[in-house]
C-alpha cells in the first residue's frame, strides 16, 4: 500500500508529532503566552516531574499517558530501555491515531493514521517478546517489522 500526500501535508504531520513528543522547554513560557497548559507530570515515588506544559488538545490525555508510561520505562540495560519505552511510544500513538480517526474527516490523514495503528499495533507484541526474552537471557536480534506488500 502506498500513500501519497500533498505537498506540505507529510511535513506538518511530522511536525505535529515531533510537538506532541516534545515536552515544553519551559513551562513558564508557556504560562506567559496565555495557552491553557497541562498540570505537572507525578513521578514514581510521588516525586513531581518537569511539567507537560502546552495548550490542551483533544491529544493530551493520551500525550499525557504516554510521556508517563515512557518516563517510568527503566530496564535492566539500555537494550531492555529502550524497547520498554518504545511500547509506550507506540501506545500513545496509537491513542492519538484513535483521535483522529474519531475527529478528522481528512481521508489521507486518516489513512495515516489507519496505518499507524497497525504497524504499531504489530510492533508492540514484537516488542514485548523480545524483552521478555531479554530478561530470560536468550535475547538475540529483534525480528524486522514486517513490510507491506507494494
Amino acid at each position: 500500500m502506498s500513500i501519497t500526500l500533498k505537498p506540505g501535508l507529510a511535513g506538518v504531520a511530522l511536525s505535529a508529532l515531533l510537538m506532541a513528543c516534545t515536552p515544553a522547554e519551559n513551562a513558564e513560557t508557556a504560562a506567559d503566552s496565555g495557552t491553557e497548559t497541562a498540570a505537572t507530570s507525578e513521578m514514581p515515588g510521588g516525586m513531581a516531574g518537569e511539567p507537560m506544559a502546552g495548550p490542551q488538545t483533544p491529544f493530551s490525555p493520551s500525550e499525557n499517558k504516554m510521556h508517563q508510561g515512557m518516563m517510568q520505562a527503566a530496564g535492566s540495560d539500555v537494550q531492555e530501555t529502550y524497547a520498554l519505552k518504545m511500547i509506550e511510544h507506540h501506545r500513545g500513538a496509537i491513542e492519538m491515531s484513535q483521535v483522529v480517526l474519531r475527529e478528522n474527516p481528512d481521508p489521507a490523514l486518516r489513512r495515516m493514521a489507519e496505518k499507524t495503528i497497525a504497524d504499531q499495533g504489530r510492533e508492540i507484541p514484537m516488542l514485548e517478546e523480545w524483552v521478555t526474552a531479554h530478561r530470560a537471557g536468550g535475547a538475540g536480534d529483534m525480528p524486522a517489522p514486517a513490510q507491506p506488500a507494494s
